[in-house]
């Protein structure tokens, strides 16, 4: 299962550009939104796992939602040692 969720965060890199950015920018850009200081990158992963949590619940057997809580806990860790 790891190697299977290292490719697709190997491949959406590639595509999406660095995910620590990505989770950057989305927290200024949301923190902008609500009138709030921008939200961490860390917490930004913590927030797509959390989507991700609900489209779980309305489709389980949705193989692409589970993969994709993982990775986000993944870059979250990672985005948390690298800090």
């Amino acid at each position: 299962m790891s190697q299977k969720i290292n490719k697709i965060l190997e491949d959406r890199e590639q595509i999406h550009g660095d995910a620590e950015e990505n989770f950057a920018r989305a927290g200024r850009g949301w923190g902008a939104l609500l009138g709030i200081n921008d939200i961490p990158a860390w917490q930004v992963a913590l927030m797509m796992d959390f989507f991700k949590s609900v489209r779980c619940v309305s489709n389980p057997l949705h193989e692409d939602n589970w993969l994709d809580k993982l990775g986000y806990t993944q870059h979250g860790m990672k985005i948390t040692n690298d800090s």
